[in-house]
């Protein structure tokens, strides 16, 4: 049986493709045996232990831009990390150690290439992360899903350029079916808005503007507004008239099947972060994306330009961000549904279709070249 360690923490953008991954190999390899490396106390732990396969976890954090006391302590913690990762290797005993990207891949991915057990990295931004930028080179494969980041990269003669891998869930059903589950009538335009896994304050009150003003009044609108858990509850302080029961919008802390949502929808207003993006352009749903300024290298940027020079996405930078400008936005797309119509197809032509397979291929032919 093959046995496959994945690692990747820290954002969902990092732990989604690692679950796509783990499940590609559950459905490609028969008995094969899955492990998921993570970080202590990492929120997304919770999204791992709920697939049923081991987790193991290591303690170790970001390193910050400044030089700070953190910084050491992240020292400290990356030379620990070195032991306790050669240990939980020898424990598990992987064929094949992949990562998704964060700082937690860097030990396992490191003690992979150094003990010669087959590793492969996998880069779902334009920009790479800093671990693929120091460890992609001496990888089996490094795994991309855009073209232009091998313009980042210093030596790309292991490099794949496969697409983002997707969760089975998204790719289940059609935008009529998900309409038809959610109560959404043929003449109705749905938007969904989320500021990612946490939600977004300059982006929450934008949308809340944009609501309060605007969509409430508008009939033929449904409009659901995915808070984060985090800031739900602030804002159903702030805004309690929002919150009683509207026929045209309904804010949310969270929404679990983000696929049902997506496929049904007819404008998304998002962040930009590459696991969003492939879910928007697998669904070939138009969006508003909106980058997250505090990411490094301003990596959702360059993703959400990528996209709008495909025709696919209108990008509003966060500091030209308020509830009219969405408004001007949204009603340019509503108004137009030739441009609605062109957007939706230029989504579904960016999507690299069959991403799952290429992994796959990939995979099985390093286990065969042992």
């Amino acid at each position: 049986a093959m046995r496959a360690l994945l690692c990747g923490g820290g954002t969902a953008g990092h732990v989604m493709p690692a679950i796509a991954i783990a499940e590609i190999i559950d459905t490609s390899f028969k008995n094969s045996v899955i492990a998921f490396a993570g970080r202590r106390d990492g929120a997304e732990n919770k999204a791992y232990a709920s697939t049923g396969h081991k987790l193991y976890t290591l303690d170790i954090q970001g390193i910050s831009r400044s030089f700070s006391l953190n910084n050491i302590k992240f020292i400290i913690k990356v030379l620990k990390s070195g032991r306790i990762s050669k240990r939980i290797i020898k424990e598990f005993e992987p064929d094949i150690i992949i990562g998704t990207g964060g700082y937690v891949c860097y030990p396992f991915i490191r003690q992979g290439i150094r003990l010669g057990i087959k590793t492969v990295m996998h880069e779902s931004n334009i920009f790479p992360g800093l671990v693929t930028r120091i460890l992609g080179k001496g990888c089996d494969k490094l795994l991309l899903n855009y073209e232009e980041t091998k313009s980042y990269l210093k030596s790309t003669k292991n490099t794949v350029v496969v697409g983002n891998p997707i969760r089975r869930s998204f790719s289940l059903m059609s935008k009529e079916e998900a309409r038809r589950r959610l109560g959404i009538r043929q003449d109705e335009i749905f938007i969904v808005s989320f500021g990612g896994s946490l939600g977004a304050e300059v982006m929450n009150e934008a949308i809340i503007d944009f609501i309060n003003n605007y969509t409430i009044s508008k009939k033929r609108i449904k409009h659901v507004h995915v808070a984060g858990r985090t800031h739900y509850d602030v804002l159903k302080k702030k805004h309690p008239d929002l919150f009683k029961k509207h026929t045209t919008v309904e804010i949310v802390p969270y929404i679990e099947d983000m696929p049902l949502y997506l496929s049904a929808a007819d404008i998304a207003i998002t962040r930009s972060g590459a696991m969003t993006i492939s879910e928007l352009c697998h669904s070939a749903t138009p969006s508003i994306l909106i980058p997250s300024p505090n990411v490094t290298s301003n990596h959702q940027y360059k993703n959400a330009k990528h996209l709008e020079k495909a025709g696919a996405a209108i990008v509003i930078e966060e500091n030209d961000l308020n509830g009219k400008i969405l408004y001007d936005t949204v009603s340019k797309l509503i108004d137009d549904s030739e441009l609605m119509r062109k957007m939706s197809q230029r989504a579904r032509s960016s999507y690299q279709k069959n991403t799952n397979t290429i992994i796959a291929d990939i995979i099985g032919n390093l286990l065969s070249t042992n």
